[in-house]
């Protein structure tokens, strides 16, 4: 299995890497042999530790993270996560990605097995479809106390979500094409 690094301000060594690969091996029976796995590493302050995996399955992104001052506690941890999440896709999800079941179907079947469904508890609906700036939206978000918006890009005209970044400090913007 192709297994391709990140590794932010942190030295991996081999054991460690070894250890990581030992571990994703476990899922190799699930995992789409096809595409790479893409691993995190990143060291942040007083030594915590934060690793991601994703994984690229039938066109859909499947990612674990994980974070924690135990380096090996926290592979494991996001191993075990990324195992859930890619046998939850290939029980249920898989037949709603491809377009051979309605999504509005979902969320009944879901409430009835053992997966944890949360539903939707609050929908916002808004009249103001004024364009505004990328700026403006963050100042928004910030002034809201949220983690993110979504808005009409003046720039665009395009609907766009402004988002905080898990470092807490940079923001980001999603955007169709």
């Amino acid at each position: 299995m192709d297994i391709k690094y990140t590794i932010l301000n942190y030295e991996i060594t081999e054991s460690e890497k070894d250890f990581i690969e030992k571990k994703i091996s476990t899922l190799s029976h699930l995992l789409d042999k096809e595409n790479p796995l893409y691993v995190k590493i990143k060291e942040e302050k007083r030594k915590l530790y934060k690793i991601e995996i994703s994984a690229l399955y039938n066109d859909v992104i499947i990612r674990a993270s994980k974070s924690g001052s135990k380096f090996y506690d926290c592979v494991e941890d996001v191993v075990s996560t990324l195992k859930e999440r890619v046998v939850r896709y290939k029980e249920k999800s898989h037949k709603y990605f491809s377009g051979d079941e309605d999504w509005e179907d979902y969320g009944n079947e879901v409430k009835s097995s053992e997966i944890d469904y949360r539903p939707i508890i609050k929908v916002k609906k808004y009249s103001d479809n004024t364009p505004i700036h990328p700026q403006e939206a963050i100042e928004r978000m910030i002034l809201l106390g949220h983690k993110s918006f979504l808005f009409r890009n003046i720039e665009t005209g395009k609907y766009t979500m402004v988002y905080e970044r898990d470092d807490g400090v940079t923001y980001g913007l999603i955007e169709p094409l």
